[in-house]
């Protein structure tokens, strides 16, 4: 199948061959002012001197006026088709005025007719060239039946040129062989140069597919890559990061230019080791892992803190990106497990707490009743007139302690078995104030010279406090941060603490703030685990039932560094209209009956 030519590439054609005949015009007249500059042989006479400028000019006027129609023409195909079969026209009269009137057939010109048959094929391919060498033979023909008498031509003749090649009579064998060398060459120059275009075209058809199928290609796997949930990068053997889709963009929260075209130890500091071999480069492996260790099979998971320093665990799973040299560089698919793994861990506690609750129901029945059978007794033999003050000092211990262990059974048991959420309106700042009071009372914190402060009060912002929530689970949050606050300064000489309350949009944040030693580093990713307790005295369960509280709330707490007093300082974020119907805790919210 011969390939079709575009109207665009049928112009260009059309423009390059008149640019190749002005081109041959031009080469023409400056050999015409060499001659007339006296570089040749003298000429004669009687020869006109102007003949070759007058060619020159009818052949630039000509040229301009194809080139001018083609440019008017260019958005009509049809005038376009007709404008390519003039311009094959002129191209075959000029050669053959050219050669013509530079001694016909032993013209030292006679290139210009093949020439001509070239460049008609390049604009018309097959059709062109057969039309000019046609064009070209009849043309021939005639210069050959002038050369023997048969017909009289135009006396347009360029003399001085016979002196540079004497010129023989022909006779009639010597014009006919001239005549079908001259068709030979034009005809075989019109076969071959239109098979060479029809194999252009066909190369460039071929290429404009090849290209269009490239581009539908990388569409498609841009759309792809673009398209895919996890991350993905390619890095070069160097370790510079050479591409990056937009999930990589999203999970690693950084702009294209901080990612591409950066080394993975500058973009990526804290994933380096787990990209990165210890050289910088990797060994070309074909089974297996490789030097460093490294395995294509199997996956890593890496933990970084982002710029907003949140914590975040990828999982990076990299192979080797070859192509047919060899190693190219590693594929690195990424994937943010952060949130799975946050669920793996409230899952097992979830299930620690499930355990320690089916088994607080035993403890509560085997130790509850007989510590109460213990403490009844130990008063009766207290009053008694036999009791000695010994004997009382030592039942004091005995009920101190009895007391001590039942409030530790107590908030046990409140942790086991939560009650079910009651959902009302209600006031967190009335709610604080509440039970900021109720401690300032308590015998204990009366007796160590705490002061407890409620300042701050709606700092960001004067909103109201009213929220739908548990009044009573709020009030335990707030006494329990309190309680645990008082504890920590009991252990220094500066015994404040700070109670704020404030409104930060949607939501409301409760705040508790002591002047103690603050948390130990060592201990903050336990200080909300049932048990664990970082004081002397305490049951280790007063910040687990702040957590699963606020929790059943669908809010959070969160240790912050101390902004006043320099020890801890716990916040408190609850929404002030739960968005769920459940809870942290998998309870579900029941109204609170009506007062």
């Amino acid at each position: 199948m011969v390939p079709t030519v575009g109207d665009d590439t049928l112009v260009d054609r059309i423009k390059w061959t008149t640019l190749a005949r002005v081109g041959l015009i031009s080469g023409v007249l400056v050999f015409a002012v060499a001659m007339d500059l006296g570089l040749g042989p003298q000429r004669a006479a009687q020869v006109p001197e102007t003949l070759l400028y007058q060619w020159a000019v009818v052949a630039y006027s000509l040229s301009f006026v194809v080139l001018l129609a083609t440019h008017l023409g260019r958005y009509q195909p049809k005038m376009v088709q007709r404008i390519a079969f003039v311009s094959v026209t002129v191209d075959g009269l000029i050669a053959l005025s050219l050669v013509h009137m530079t001694d016909g057939l032993q013209s030292l010109f006679q290139f210009a007719l093949p020439l001509a048959v070239l460049n008609s094929a390049v604009v018309l391919a097959r059709t062109g060239a057969i039309v000019a060498a046609t064009l070209l033979a009849l043309g021939a023909a005639a210069m050959a039946a002038g050369e023997v008498g048969w017909l009289a031509l135009p006396g347009w003749k360029v003399a001085y040129l016979a002196t540079l090649a004497p010129r023989q009579p022909l006779h009639g064998f010597e014009v006919a062989t001239d005549l079908l060398v001259q068709m030979a060459a034009a005809y075989a120059t019109a076969l071959l140069s239109s098979h060479l275009m029809r194999e252009l075209d066909c190369a460039r058809v071929r290429a404009l597919q090849q290209r269009r199928e490239l581009a539908i290609l990388k569409v498609r796997y841009d759309d792809v890559v673009s398209s895919l949930p996890d991350g993905l990068l390619t890095i070069n053997p160097d370790g510079v990061v050479t591409s990056a889709n937009p999930a990589a963009l999203a999970i690693l929260r950084c702009e294209v230019a901080q990612l591409v075209g950066q080394h993975v130890r500058v973009a990526l500091p804290q994933l380096a080791e787990a990209l990165l071999s210890p050289t910088g480069k990797w060994e070309i492996t074909r089974h297996g892992p490789d030097a460093t260790g490294f395995d294509p099979h199997r996956t890593q998971e890496t933990a970084r803190t982002t710029a907003d320093g949140t914590q975040q665990v990828l999982a990076c799973r990299m192979a080797p990106l070859r192509d047919q040299g060899g190693l190219w560089g590693r594929v690195v698919v990424l994937r943010d497990v952060t949130a799975a793994r946050n669920r793996e861990v409230q899952h097992k506690t979830r299930e620690r707490l499930a355990a320690i609750g089916a088994m607080a129901t035993a403890v509560a029945h085997e130790i509850r009743n007989p510590l109460a059978s213990i403490s009844g007794a130990v008063q009766m033999l207290e009053g008694a007139e036999q009791a000695t003050d010994t004997d009382r000092a030592l039942m004091k211990i005995v009920r101190r302690e009895t007391s001590q262990l039942s409030d530790w059974i107590g908030e046990f048991l409140d942790f086991a078995r939560p009650r079910a959420v009651q959902i009302g309106a209600c006031d967190l700042l009335e709610i604080a104030t509440d039970t900021l009071h109720a401690c300032q009372h308590d015998p204990r914190v009366a007796a160590a010279g705490i002061r407890i402060t409620l300042q701050n009060v709606g700092r960001r912002g004067q909103a109201s406090f009213g929220l739908q929530a548990d009044a009573v689970l709020l009030r335990q949050v707030v006494w329990n941060l309190l309680l645990n606050a008082c504890q920590a300064v009991t252990e220094g000489d500066d015994r404040r603490v700070i109670l704020e309350v404030v409104a930060d949009g949607l939501d409301l944040v409760l705040a508790v703030e002591d002047a103690g030693p603050g948390v130990p580093p060592e201990d903050v990713h336990r200080i909300f685990e049932p048990f664990h307790t970082t004081k002397g005295e305490g049951t280790g369960m007063g910040l687990a039932l702040v957590a699963r509280n606020a929790a059943s709330h669908h809010g959070s707490v969160s240790l912050r560094p101390a902004e006043v007093l320099g020890g801890a300082r716990f916040e408190v974020r609850l929404p002030r209209r739960p968005i769920a119907d459940s809870f942290g805790d998998g309870s579900r919210p029941t109204p609170r009956p009506p007062a």
